[in-house]
């Protein structure tokens, strides 16, 4: 069951539910004083049980009970089994509320019954406020069982408090009739009539049926067009009926009345539906660079055709385009946008403006080659990409080449320093050698002429031991800057 319409219309009532409640806040003051004196509003269903037949219409209230405080606006979702029950109409007769978003709506199909109505300050307070009337038919045996989802209850005390505290459902019980349990007979034989209105290629032909059974009444139909899924009609939808759209081809029709004991009769028939003229494709590129060129397909069609065109890939649609014949029927496509590369096909139909479709046009295959490659949002093509890295491999040439140089100057002026240092060394070592010389010279001369003292024999030993560590530090030091 799809229910994503009834989200859809629900969300959108909402905003318009609440949209209308802030109109009367503006319009009316809404009691800018009135404290809240109770926070359990409820909703709940009147009667909450009850046993019917097939096929028995029964009336149902939606109930609002206030819990003392008082109200402005209600809203809420009524869900129903569409399988045991069936509305027949949505009542606002004698409703506590005379504001509505829109007018309550319902769906046989969803199961649901949406709904949000409002009243000016000084609003409503009560506990058997009647916000709407059901009538329900039943249409299944079985238990039947409702409840409410998304309630909304807003208090009139000048905020639009949401004061909703609960909800009660229902239950209620189909059963078969004595009319239905004694009816053991299919209904009775019926012919179906496809009308394609006078145009072979009506996608959406009518079918005209109509089953009787005397005994419990028909229920419902089932469609089904060939191997597509069964369309499951009430009998008030049927007779005639529009078919959803059909490509061309011929489908086998199955319709199957159900009455209401659950017996069935099925009726055969057939649904042709031919093709209109077939584009034709004139002009279609064996091969396409994607990211270069524009891709360019034309042909001719019927003027005032829409021409749609497809674009596949191991039978995957990859995209697809339409446009429209001109008054001479040519029709083009100019696509400018980026493909993998790969084999794709290219094929074409036709659509007339009451929607009929053409088979499709004969298949041409185009290899697309991709010029560059995707990085995040960018495209960049593989001929910029050659130039990017060239230059790249350029500016890296350069930098070594420079580096080169650098290190060749830079060895140079080591050598120069170098030199200098060691020239350097070598007259501070002869100097500091000469001066340590001339000291010994003096202890010597001393020694000739007297015995030396304790402390003068130990400052020579010192100025011995210096000279040898001097001369092999600054031999190392010298080997060192040699070797660098």
């Amino acid at each position: 069951m799809n229910t994503k319409p009834t989200r859809n219309l629900y969300t959108k009532q909402t905003r318009n539910f609440w949209f209308c409640v802030g109109l009367v806040f503006l319009l009316f003051g809404v009691g800018l004083a009135q404290p809240v004196r109770a926070e359990g509003a409820s909703l709940c269903l009147s009667p909450s049980q009850g046993s019917y037949n097939i096929g028995q219409s029964f009336s149902v209230n939606i109930m609002l009970n206030t819990d003392g405080a008082a109200v402005n606006a209600a809203q809420a979702v009524l869900y129903y089994p569409s399988a045991q029950l069936k509305v027949i109409k949505v009542s606002k007769t004698n409703s506590i509320f005379g504001m509505w978003v829109k007018e309550p709506v319902y769906s046989n199909g969803a199961g649901t019954i949406i709904f949000g109505g409002g009243l000016p300050s000084p609003g409503y307070t009560g506990s058997s406020g009647k916000v709407l009337n059901v009538i329900f038919q039943g249409k299944f045996s079985g238990q039947a069982k409702l409840y409410f989802g998304k309630e909304i209850i807003l208090a009139d005390d000048g905020r639009g408090t949401n004061i909703f505290k609960l909800s009660k459902g229902g239950s209620y019980f189909i059963n078969i009739s004595e009319k239905i349990k004694i009816d053991t007979e299919p209904p009775e034989p019926f012919e179906i009539i496809v009308d394609n209105e006078g145009y072979p290629a009506n996608p959406h032909p009518l079918l005209y049926f109509e089953a009787k059974d005397d005994d419990s009444g028909i229920n419902h139909y089932e469609i089904k067009i060939g191997e597509q899924d069964i369309l499951t009609l009430m009998e008030p939808q049927a007779n005639p009926y529009k078919i959803p759209l059909q490509e061309p081809g011929v489908y086998t029709l199955e319709v199957k009345a159900i009455d209401n004991a659950g017996n069935a009769f099925t009726a055969f028939s057939e649904i042709n539906v031919e093709s209109i003229p077939a584009p034709e494709v004139a002009v279609c590129p064996e091969t396409f660079i994607s990211g270069e060129e524009v891709f360019h397909i034309e042909g001719t069609a019927a003027p005032g055709y829409t021409v749609i065109v497809f674009f596949e890939k191991a039978q995957e649609l990859i995209k697809k385009w339409e446009t429209k014949s001109n008054e001479k029927g040519d029709w083009l496509i100019n696509e400018d946008g980026l493909f993998k590369s790969g084999k794709y096909i290219i094929s074409a139909k036709a659509k007339d403006a009451l929607g009929a479709i053409s088979y499709p046009s004969k298949e041409y295959i185009v290899k697309v080659i991709l010029s560059g490659f995707v990085l995040g949002p960018w495209f960049i093509d593989y001929s910029l990409f050659n130039l990017l890295l060239l230059i790249l491999l350029l500016i890296l040439l350069i930098i070594l080449i420079y580096l080169f140089f650098r290190i060749i100057n830079t060895q140079r002026a080591i050598k120069r320093e170098s030199k200098d240092l060691k020239n350097k060394f070598y007259k501070e070592y002869n100097e500091l050698c000469k001066d340590i010389e001339l000291q010994l010279k003096l202890f010597r001369k001393a020694k000739q002429q007297r015995a030396l003292t304790e402390e003068e024999k130990q400052a020579e030993k010192e100025l011995l031991k210096n000279l040898a560590d001097i001369e092999r530090v600054i031999k190392k030091e010298l080997k060192d800057i040699e070797e660098i």
